[in-house]
């Protein structure tokens, strides 16, 4: 389990939407002192075609989340991989 994959479950958990700090409070009670804040992985996690970081060095299968508004993602696509 990596930090995208904790991400990917954190937002399926939450119905496929959530907030930066819904991310981190799902991920810190399932993964408690795994991982830094999410924030800056969920904005890599945004593929270019959707606004994302040209800069991310995130692989594109872990570029499935789109920015609904400031701080806020929903998984576009399902990673089966992840469960």
């Amino acid at each position: 389990m990596n930090h995208y994959q904790a991400i990917i479950l954190a937002l399926d958990n939450l119905g496929g939407e959530g907030t930066i700090g819904q991310v981190n409070d799902w991920i810190n009670s399932n993964y408690p002192n795994t991982w830094k804040e999410a924030g800056t992985a969920l904005a890599d996690m945004v593929p270019m075609s959707l606004g994302g970081n040209r800069s991310s060095n995130v692989s594109e299968e872990f570029r499935i989340l789109e920015r609904v508004s400031p701080g806020r993602y929903r998984l576009f696509q399902k990673m089966e991989s992840v469960k």
